[in-house]
């Protein structure tokens, strides 16, 4: 017994023999929990769609089944726990695409749509949530795996990503197609005078936030600051959209020191939902500066400063901003866009920004319908001459008409 318990005795069966029993053990493995993982899946799903609320186990009883098979392995023998990880992981990424399909398919359907508006997102942030422990089996049993278990971890955190993606994207939809009629209000008369609009925003967004605060901490921090980002691109869209236009030097201050206050506001609520998009906090209080300076000059560096800070922003959203401005004088705005067209065709700026560090791409800009500076009748021509900025509102030269003979009397 002392030599059996020291380990002393060595293997009782042939290598062929254990290989061979590991191989079997695996086999049923794999059939029995791409089984499990099924019928979990089923069952949770059946419960999507029902207006009870009921608590999801999802998550909890897939790391059950695999880590019941992943951590008895390794007492065989470390080479055997390597397999059985690498089987469990493949069943895991499988059942992640199926379930990253159903998802899609839950949100397709317009009947769950009628769901009450809480019940709905709160099934949403359910299965957010399911993401993070996933995350974690899959890396883990990555880890423990041979090095060919990688592609299974790149497939199960794609499907993960995508799941998160879909329903940050609802959830975001959702919530701004209340706060839409606060941001139709913004940049008019009222709301030089009025601060009801961005209370309205403000306030909604903190109440909406604390249903939001059920999701698990890492996807909570991707949503709360595309919320952020959104809020934002929302916020300054109806201003390059030419909604205000300023015509004094009296109502520029006014509109770039509300710009400030109203920036200010945004930036104290989403320090208080914990967002980590401080990349965003300096847009708004730059496009004041721009629409607040005097002289060109220093028009000219604030522009460079939005122009390094976002580096998305494009010469038609600065000429926007002086058109809300009402700089008509034609030679200081060519200077001004001067300024970002050369950090547009500079290196670094005409490098993209990531997808969740983008702001002025989403904010499309109508064209001008007129030219400032120039001459009225100049400013009827059709689009098709204004296309070309070299040429920007000349007329095209007339090619020389065909000489006529004259008709013999």
């Amino acid at each position: 017994m002392v030599a059996l318990e020291n380990g002393e005795l060595g293997p009782l069966l042939s290598p062929g023999t254990l290989r061979g029993l590991e191989d079997e053990c695996v086999t049923d493995v794999k059939a029995q929990t791409r089984a499990a993982l099924l019928r979990v899946l089923q069952e949770d799903e059946e419960h999507w769609g029902s207006s009870e609320e009921q608590p999801s186990s999802l998550a909890q009883d897939v790391c059950e089944l695999l880590e019941e098979h992943t951590e008895r392995a390794p007492r065989i023998s470390q080479e055997f726990g390597e397999r059985m990880a690498h089987c469990c992981l493949g069943g895991l990424a499988e059942f992640l695409q199926s379930f990253q399909q159903r998802v899609e398919r839950f949100h397709e359907n317009s009947g769950v749509r009628e769901l009450p508006p809480d019940t709905y997102i709160s099934r949403t942030i359910a299965l957010v949530n399911c993401g993070p422990p996933l995350r974690a089996l899959a890396e883990r049993l990555a880890r423990v795996g041979p090095p060919e278990s990688e592609p299974a971890r790149e497939a199960s955190a794609s499907a993960l990503d995508r799941v998160t993606r879909l329903c940050h994207r609802v959830l975001t939809d959702l919530l701004f197609q209340e706060l839409q009629p606060y941001f139709n209000k913004l940049m008019r008369r009222k709301w030089l005078s009025s601060p009801e609009a961005l209370d309205g925003i403000v306030g909604t967004l903190g109440a909406q936030a604390l249903a939001l605060r059920r999701m698990q901490d890492e996807p909570y921090q991707a949503l709360v600051a595309e919320l952020h980002r959104r809020a934002l691109v929302e916020y300054v869209r109806p201003l390059l959209r030419g909604r205000l236009r300023c015509r004094s030097a009296r109502t520029r201050n006014r509109v770039a020191g509300r710009l400030r206050e109203d920036a200010a506001q945004l930036q104290r609520l989403f320090r208080r939902l914990e967002s980590q998009a401080s990349w965003l906090d300096a847009v708004v209080p730059h496009l004041a500066e721009v629409l607040q300076l005097e002289d060109t000059p220093s028009i000219q560096v604030e522009v460079g400063v939005l122009v390094r800070d976002y580096p998305d922003i494009r010469r038609k959203h600065v000429a926007a901003l002086l058109d809300v401005r009402g700089l008509r004088n034609t030679a200081a705005r060519q200077e001004i866009l001067a300024v970002a067209r050369d950090l547009e065709l500079s290196e670094g700026g005409a490098l993209s920004p990531p997808r969740d560090h983008a702001f002025f791409a989403d904010i499309p800009v109508p064209r001008p319908s007129f030219c400032l500076g120039l001459p009225l009748f100049l400013g009827h021509l059709p689009l098709s001459r204004l296309a070309r900025p070299n040429l920007a509102c000349l007329p095209w030269p007339r090619p020389p008409s065909p000489v006529r003979p004259r008709a013999q009397r």
